[in-house]
């Protein structure tokens, strides 16, 4: 898997376009955010706050969760988010199984599975977490449930863009792949893990010491970033690739 999807990422370069599109919207959004919160609007405190983004969004929204216009403007974001994820991934995921380079879902039904996907995940293992109090053993145990749920439905978005099947089937053959080939995807989430933690400690190394923050680096942490999150896509498609000729839908 690990060679197809080397092979893959050379014979088609521009695949990292699509990640890095994301990536920039994402910061964009962050920037909308980060602006309606009156922060200082300098590019060393914003990245600065960027890369501690999921610290920023529970100090400054889910410790009193006040309904204010900030709140919404945060709200707003994060859909636009998850809704241009499902607009880029479906693409990407058609390019990486085809020979040109899409640029829109061939299907708007499956860029509305995709979104309800991306926006019900996001909540569940990326926003909920940060209500937890720091510190204690629910916090470990509410990122431990949200691990285990983005393994459990790993190969949902992919079921929904090549199986064309509607949110709940797929998170169903999600389960079903995941029967007959958990111990890959287990090692793929782990190196995948160890991976960002050794990145989050070198970008640490970088934007902790407080003082100006180069230009250059919030780039390189975006296409770095793009670059990893894309090979983990093509390993893990071609894993799902693997486990489904040995799994037919019913």
């Amino acid at each position: 898997m690990i060679r197809r999807a080397w092979s893959r990422l050379i014979r088609k370069q521009w695949l990292f376009l699509y990640p890095v599109s994301l990536a920039v919207i994402d910061t964009l959004a962050f920037l909308a955010v980060y602006a309606a919160a009156d922060g200082p609007l300098s590019w060393s405190e914003f990245f600065a706050a960027n890369f501690q983004r999921a610290a920023y969004i529970h100090d400054h929204f889910l410790t009193t969760m006040q309904f204010t216009a900030v709140f919404g403007v945060a709200v707003f974001a994060g859909i636009a988010v998850c809704l241009f994820e499902a607009l880029i991934s479906a693409p990407l995921f058609h390019a990486i199984a085809g020979p040109d380079y899409p640029l829109a879902p061939r299907r708007w039904g499956e860029a509305a599975n995709l979104f309800v996907f991306y926006l019900l995940l996001n909540v569940v293992v990326g926003v909920l977490p940060l209500m937890v109090p720091t510190g204690g053993v629910w916090e470990v145990v509410v990122r431990a449930v949200a691990w285990a749920i983005m393994i459990l439905v790993v190969f949902a978005d992919y079921v929904i863009v090549y199986e064309s099947v509607p949110l709940v089937p797929a998170v169903r053959r999600s389960l079903q792949l995941l029967r007959s080939g958990w111990p890959p995807v287990l090692a793929v989430f782990v190196v995948l893990n160890l991976v960002a933690l050794g990145l989050q400690l070198l970008y640490h190394h970088f934007y902790d010491g407080g003082g100006t923050v180069f230009v250059a680096l919030p780039i390189a942490q975006i296409l770095l970033d793009s670059i990893v999150w894309l090979f983990a896509t093509l390993v893990l498609i071609f894993l799902y690739e693997d486990l489904r000729r040995r799994s037919p839908a019913g």
